[in-house]
């Protein structure tokens, strides 16, 4: 369950970064530094999913 949830949030912080990267490039400096934020957010949230570090199932198991 944590791989699939990982995997989803993947591509979708991906293309903040890469979005907030090209409007950055494009003049548009404040949303575009949020969208990357956003972005890092979203992946840090991700690789604690994918390694298994983070487990939102885990409270059932006690």
């Amino acid at each position: 369950m944590n791989i699939g949830m990982g995997l989803l949030f993947l591509p979708l912080a991906i293309i903040f970064i890469g979005l907030g990267g090209h409007l950055i490039k494009n003049n548009d400096k404040g949303f575009g530094k949020g969208l990357v934020l956003t972005g890092i957010i979203v992946l840090s949230g991700c690789m604690l999913l994918l390694t298994g570090l983070y487990d939102p199932y885990a409270n059932h198991l006690e």
